[in-house]
């Protein structure tokens, strides 16, 4: 294509569920393929014809679903749409001798005739089969034919990965087979991007795909994007170019000049006239004849009158164009490397002539005023293709229903579906993969029944029906839908599993269902997709989690399900908001849930841990339906407890629990009500758990001692370090520091039982014998002022610097460069800051308390002090920065003890036998009830 300044990429999805009915005769939904056709696939195919006969410079994209290739292509349903036709084009007959003494009504009951008899003309001509046309459309560079979900199933809440990849690779498959050519580009399933979905798509082939507009975050919608886990670029909506078209309150198809939609003579004229015209049961349903225009919003409508609408829908197209060519002008194209930004603007199609009668003239319209200025319609294909260049970029969750994410499809009315659902889609990759390992797939009968068994989990995945018990129009239809393919399936696996399949029970459900014919089984098990099945899903619940950083349990949750993922762990933390995080995401393979913490306005601390626990417990039962099965819970802190209890009590999920630190420890004994309370939630959290997991020995003989908690279900198991992020930006050559000024680091929360006032007490004694030191302080908390009033006391705030919160980057550049860290915790169970500091080969000095006095041995790879005694840490002090040599070769000998005894992956490996253990005791809990 010739040089534009830039392009626009108009994007039609055009889809409807699978509504092939054989049990039912004259079923309803059947009318929405007939109304569809009728209205926007046959007038549209009419306008891109028109317009290549023009010859005029124009290019659509048309997304067409699996199910809507396969209804359009299905002989018996063109059949029961000719009938159809025939009687529509009877009722326009018997409206021109109805009408003839009323001029006005005579000359639209004239024009519905013309307009089914040509319709129906159209439909003959193309041999009963429009997508063969639309292919030829597609072969002469006018249309670009793009597909969608198998079913239509909304990616995000599929709970398989098997399944996720089958409804993309049928979809492929299928268009393949009906259109002729592969696709090259996909429109997700209600824009429902899941991270890494990208790599399931470029295993098909497919070079892009679209998403909503936030899933770029600030990034600007008009250049593409690649997806950071492969090769294919996502497309971002345009929100003004949808926005004029679509909104039901500023958009073009609500002026009062064109048809009225909700006014058809189906429901106005007197049943006795109608009967014959409408339901055999007497429903009445749309005709698609509609005498009145939009009028206002009042119930008063006014005739209609094709000049007015045909006038406006010219003068809507001009201000659609001018409207683009001024976005287009705003854009500064020139600094994106001479790259010509794309305008992605993607419709319902049936939008166009539907719900919008003029619709598709007013597309016909846009592509002929668009012929000639510097906005050049494309393909998403020939655009790419032309250029290629693109930034690569991580994308949130996101789709473009209500919310932009998922509500619409997973909400209170619709979210008993998945934990049937997921279980069925467990059942069939499980007997396709048993079925592969005991050569079952040999006998033609259970292969068949798997395709079918296939073919009803696909179904039931369709997004339709949970969308349309959402918006409450067609619930019982919804409903219906997916009860029935459910238990079909559940049936079907049943005798698949016992070995009774019989010929004539499956001829009957093939028979009802006649999509996919050369399904392939592959996609639900063969070769490495099995490989990809996660060893375990685990849901963990965790008050923070990076970027929301408090402590160190945030760095610990985040590391340790890191660890786990990377071992083929399915990780789901459900976790607070951080600045701008997106409420579902992919962080480094984890699926990370989160939820606003409430706003702190109560005095009563365990009252705001409380509403943080209902909020988390919601979604966590929300991920649990979505995402499941799952195998076990995993709680992390006391801040988490209520609802670890609740989701293991309802699941039937054991309910393992890390206890980072304990409301004895930090305070040294319970002093208070409000102690006592957070005390007693401690207890019952790790009683009422599996297994517990601890950090140090320290803390295995407080949870025993203090908690009553039995060894036999305490674990120690370390926290880790990780190198590679400790070292990000760093020389760890082991650089040699010259000058006399020293610089002592300290890096963590402002509290009391860190022991930060210890350090500052210890101060006025270094600076005697060496004046030129520097007390560096990262952190924030309570104690921020106190310390800050402590220091001008003591007379050294000119040698103290308080530098508040601090990124990981400057905290690891921090402690690299300090002379030494210290951490004179007068509490600690175990002390990650002071792991982490060994681990850049800082010199590192603890007191000798809690878990810090397990990691260091004192003189061989740090120092120990006593907790409490400034002259302790200043004696000690002294004697590092007497001795530097000494003091280098022990710092080196404390980041290899980092680097070899406390590694994440040995981390997660010790938690998956917790795990085992966990699950070990709760079967054998089912087993004795039974």
């Amino acid at each position: 294509m010739g040089m534009k300044k830039g392009y626009l990429a108009m994007i039609l999805h055009a889809h409807l569920p699978y509504v092939r009915h054989e049990e039912r005769a004259h079923a309803l939904e059947e009318r929405w393929l007939y109304e569809a056709l009728s209205e926007t696939y046959l007038p549209m195919l009419a306008v891109f014809e028109r317009l290549r006969e023009r010859k005029a410079p124009f290019a659509f994209a048309l997304t067409m679903s699996p199910t809507l290739l396969t209804l359009l292509t299905d002989e018996e349903m063109a059949a029961r749409y000719v009938k159809h036709m025939k009687k529509t084009i009877e009722l326009t007959q018997k409206e021109l001798v109805r009408t003839v003494h009323e001029p006005e009504l005579q000359n639209l009951a004239r024009m519905y005739y013309a307009r089914y008899r040509g319709l129906l003309d159209q439909f003959e001509g193309a041999g009963r089969n429009i997508v063969a046309r639309l292919a030829d459309l597609e072969a002469s560079g006018h249309l670009e034919l793009m597909t969608c979900g198998a079913t239509h199933g909304f990616l995000p809440v599929i709970g398989r990965e098997e399944l996720r990849r089958a409804q993309v690779a049928v979809a492929c498959e299928t268009h393949e087979q009906i259109v002729g050519r592969r696709p090259r580009g996909i429109w997700l399933p209600e824009c429902g991007y899941l991270p890494g979905i990208e790599k399931v798509l470029a295993d098909e082939g497919l070079s892009y795909f679209l998403v909503d507009s936030h899933a770029f975050g600030e990034r600007s919608v008009y250049r593409p994007l690649l997806a950071a886990g492969a090769d294919v670029y996502a497309l971002g909506r345009d929100p003004e170019s949808t926005r004029q078209v679509w909104s039901s309150f500023t958009g073009y198809p609500g002026d009062p000049d064109y048809r009225e939609y909700y006014r058809d003579i189906g429901f106005d004229l007197d049943l006795s006239y109608i009967r014959d015209y409408i339901h055999p049961d007497g429903i009445r349903v749309n005709t698609g004849i509609k005498y009145h225009r939009v009028t206002g919003r009042g119930e008063a409508k006014e005739l209609y009158n094709p000049a007015w609408a045909a006038k406006k829908c010219n003068e809507h197209a001009a201000h659609f164009t001018a409207s683009r060519l001024q976005r287009l002008h705003s854009l500064d194209w020139t600094a994106t490397d001479g790259q010509p930004p794309l305008i992605t603007a993607p419709y319902d199609a049936e939008l166009f002539g539907h719900w919008w009668y003029e619709g598709p003239q007013w597309l016909e319209q846009v592509a002929l005023q668009l012929a000639g200025t510097e906005l050049g319609m494309t393909t998403p294909s020939a655009y790419l293709a032309q250029f290629p260049q693109a930034e690569r970029a991580e994308l949130s969750m996101s789709s473009w229903g209500r919310g932009g994410y998922a509500d619409v499809w997973l909400n209170e009315t619709n979210d008993w579906i998945y934990p049937h659902l997921h279980r069925l889609e467990e059942r069939l990759v499980e007997l396709v993969q048993k079925a592969e390992r005991t050569d079952l797939l040999a006998d033609l009968l259970t292969e068949r029944a798997l395709r079918q068994l296939a073919r009803e989990t696909l179904l039931a995945e369709a997004s339709d029906w949970a969308f349309m018990i959402t918006m409450g129009t067609t619930v019982e239809y919804g409903v219906r839908r997916t009860t029935e393919h459910l238990a079909r399936a559940e049936r079907l696996a049943d005798l698949i599993e016992a070995g009774m399949v019989t010929e004539s029970l499956l001829a009957e459900m093939e028979a009802a269902t006649p999509i996919f014919p050369e399904l392939n089984l592959d996609h639900f098990g063969r070769g490495e997709k099995a490989d990809r099945v996660p060893k375990r899903r685990v849901l963990m619940l965790s008050w923070e989690f990076p970027p929301r950083t408090v402590g160190g349990l945030a760095r610990h949750v985040y590391d340790l399900s890191r660890a786990m993922a990377e071992q083929g762990i399915e990780v789901h933390v459900v976790t607070c908001h951080g600045d701008g995080t997106p409420e579902y995401g992919v962080v480094e393979g984890v699926h990370v849930h989160r939820v606003d913490a409430p706003d702190y306005e109560h005095d009563d601390f365990v009252q705001w841990a409380a509403l943080l626990n209902i909020r988390l417990g919601a979604m966590g039962s929300r991920v649990l339906g979505a995402y499941g099965p799952f195998d076990l819970v995993h709680a992390h802190d006391w801040l988490a407890a209520e609802c670890a209890h609740l989701l293991s009590e309802v699941s039937g999920l054991p309910l393992v629990t890390t206890i980072h630190a304990t409301e004895h420890g930090r305070n040294h004994g319970i002093h208070s009500e409000l102690q006592y309370r957070i005390y007693e939630i401690e207890q019952k959290l790790a009683r009422e758990s599996a297994e517990v997991i601890v950090c140090s020995n320290y803390m295995q003989a407080e949870l025993r001692e203090v908690y009553g908690i039995t060894d036999s279900k305490l674990h120690v198991l370390p926290n880790g370090v990780d190198l590679t992020e400790l070292s990000r930006g760093l020389d760890l050559s082991g650089q040699v520091k010259n000058g006399t000024a020293k610089t002592v680091f300290y890096v963590g929360r402002l509290v009391p039982e860190k022991g930060v006032q210890v350090l500052l007490a210890s101060a006025p004694a270094v600076l005697q014998q060496h004046p030129d030191t520097r007390f560096v302080i990262a952190g924030k908390g309570p104690m921020l002022t106190q310390l800050q009033e402590q220091a001008r006391f003591l007379g050294i705030a000119g040698h103290v610097d308080f530098l508040g919160f601090v990124t990981d980057e400057e905290r690891n550049r921090l402690m690299r460069d300090a002379d030494v860290a210290v951490f004179p915790s007068l509490y600690e169970p175990f002390g990650i800051v002071a792991l982490e500091a060994m681990g850049v080969g800082t010199p590192t000095l603890v007191a000798r308390t809690g878990g810090l006095a397990e990691i260091v041995e004192h003189g061989r790879d740090g120092w120990l002090v006593e907790p409490g005694d400034p002259g302790s840490l200043c004696e000690t002090l002294l004697q590092l920065f007497a001795d530097p040599e000494g003091t280098r070769e022990t710092a080196a000998r404390g980041m290899q003890k980092a680097i070899d005894s406390y590694s994440w992956p040995a981390i997660a490996r010790g938690t998956l036998l917790v795990y085992e253990q966990a699950l070990q005791k709760k079967e054998q809990e089912v087993g004795e009830q039974r």
